[in-house]
């Protein structure tokens, strides 16, 4: 038999060597797009809280004269006049509602705005709950966005037949209403533009009672919809369904332009009527 040539010789060893290599590639590749997709995730996980995303689609109109206060997981305008938010704007999913963040039950100014908000003791023997706005329930997902959400930036003055009854339910009646698939997008508030006249409670400042209370819901998914709520600062047997409201009844009794993000076609389907066939009430 004649002996192989040098080159012969080192075809195996290429060839061998050549698969080693795309092997290796395949599998770093395969590595690289596992771990972008780990990284989509969780930046779409981020993103539900994100500020930025908030104002894209949950927060109103701001005036000129209004300063945006943003935490982690909602933002506020706050009304030094009032001494509380004018609103509340945050993203709402049902993994928000479910996480193993603790309540806090502990109320602290918000070193956020300046001039200070309200303190907790302007509360203590009123007769009046403080009153979340963006409720603890919707933060259980973060033990930072539940402390942030016993700030006093985020209270009302409620009398407790309505602060533990009626807006608890439509506290619940939301949550029921978050979809894991996407967040939908919140604002709530005191109702400002009634008069207000006494009583006004505070050691340490004057705070205006609200006569009435608001929420309203976008959520942006096909078919797209939206719904409002204003309820009197009472208790209150009445379904949940005799308060709700279109859109644009609720920006004129408010006199706050909700979801300004929204096209004029959006806008004049989803906020001048509502459609109570859409919501599934508890």
């Amino acid at each position: 038999m004649l002996p192989l040539k040098k080159s012969s010789r080192k075809a195996p060893t290429l060839i061998i060597t050549v698969g080693i290599l795309i092997t290796s590639g395949f599998f770093l590749i395969s590595a690289q797009r596992n771990t972008a997709k780990q990284h989509n995730l969780q930046s779409n996980n981020l993103q539900s809280n994100n500020p930025s995303t908030q104002s894209s689609w949950a927060m109103p109109t701001i005036l000129p004269t209004e300063t945006v206060t943003q935490h982690s997981a909602y933002s506020l305008v706050y009304n030094h006049k009032h001494m509380q938010a004018k609103w509340v704007a945050y993203n709402l999913t049902y993994g928000n509602t479910v996480g193993g963040a603790e309540r806090s039950s502990k109320f602290s100014i918000d070193p956020s705005i300046s001039p200070r908000t309200a303190v907790t003791s302007d509360y203590t023997k009123t007769g009046y709950d403080r009153g979340h706005l963006a409720p603890a329930g919707d933060m259980k997902f973060s033990a930072q966005a539940m402390s942030e959400s016993f700030y006093m930036g985020n209270v009302s003055p409620q009398l407790p037949g309505f602060n533990r009854g009626i807006w608890k339910k439509l506290e619940e009646q939301f949550r029921s209403w978050a979809p894991s698939s996407h967040p939908v997008f919140v604002v709530t508030g005191p109702v400002l533009t009634d008069p207000i006249g006494s009583p006004y409670i505070g050691q340490t400042c004057r705070i205006s009672v609200p006569q009435r209370f608001y929420k309203v819901m976008l959520d942006t998914a096909s078919p797209m919809r939206a719904i409002a709520f204003v309820m009197p600062n009472n208790s209150s047997t009445q379904p949940l369904s005799s308060f709700a409201m279109s859109i644009d009844e609720a920006e004129r009794i408010t006199g706050i332009d909700f979801f300004p993000k929204l096209n004029d076609i959006q806008e004049a389907k989803i906020e001048k009527t509502l459609l109570l066939q859409q919501w599934r009430f508890n």
